[in-house]
């Protein structure tokens, strides 16, 4: 681009803007000063254009837009319709198919609502459902805060009151324990005292 192409005016608001004769003779009278070669080469004060060094990546894609091919980044397939099921598909891989089935269906649902309406009212219909849908996003992320934060709270309560009864469950324990512990002691006891009345019953009747 020559440098002679832009136009500077000093006084834009003071000065009477030229007449289209006057504009034409000045245009002439450049055009007559220039070299052929003004409008096709670059004027000699500007620096010479860096080299770009793209990536392999872009590389290939401009490679791609130079030969007119269709892009096959997107997988295209997500938007068409799911093949038909064989009757005896397995119910899990049923279940799995009926939810993807859904989850395009309500997608494709809403691009085509959202053409519609750019279709209909123009973009600032459409940014505006897309504001909406944004409100509604940030409503049920609110939501989804709000309700970690209950089971967080419900979870640090939950422990609480588990590490409160801790003490008196193992009190009870150990007093348990201690009460087995005696019933056996009272069991042995009676067991010796059991044997010693019948040693004495054996001893009396053989001095009979």
């Amino acid at each position: 681009m020559s440098l002679t192409t832009a136009s500077h005016d000093s006084l834009p608001y003071i000065d009477r803007p030229p007449s289209p004769t006057s504009l034409l003779a000045a245009k002439r009278l450049i055009s007559s000063s220039l070299p052929p070669s003004a409008h096709t080469t670059p004027h000699p004060l500007l620096p010479p254009s860096p080299t770009p060094h793209f990536s392999d990546l872009i590389t290939l894609e401009l490679s791609r837009v130079q030969k007119e091919e269709r892009l096959t980044a997107i997988d295209l397939s997500r938007y068409e319709a799911p093949p038909l099921l064989s009757p005896s598909i397995p119910a899990p891989s049923a279940l799995q198919a009926l939810k993807a089935a859904y989850t395009n269906s309500a997608y494709l649902t809403k691009r085509l609502q959202a053409l519609e309406l750019l279709e209909q009212y123009g973009k600032n219909a459409w940014l505006v459902g897309n504001a909406q849908l944004e409100d509604v996003l940030r409503g049920v992320e609110r939501e989804v805060v709000e309700c970690r934060g209950r089971v967080e709270e419900v979870n640090r309560e939950r422990r609480g009151a588990q590490e409160g009864g801790k003490g008196r469950l193992e009190g009870g324990e150990r007093v348990w324990r201690e009460e087995v512990g005696r019933a056996l002691e009272a069991e042995v006891a009676a067991g010796e005292v059991e044997a010693e009345w019948r040693r004495v019953l054996r001893e009396g009747g053989r001095g009979r």
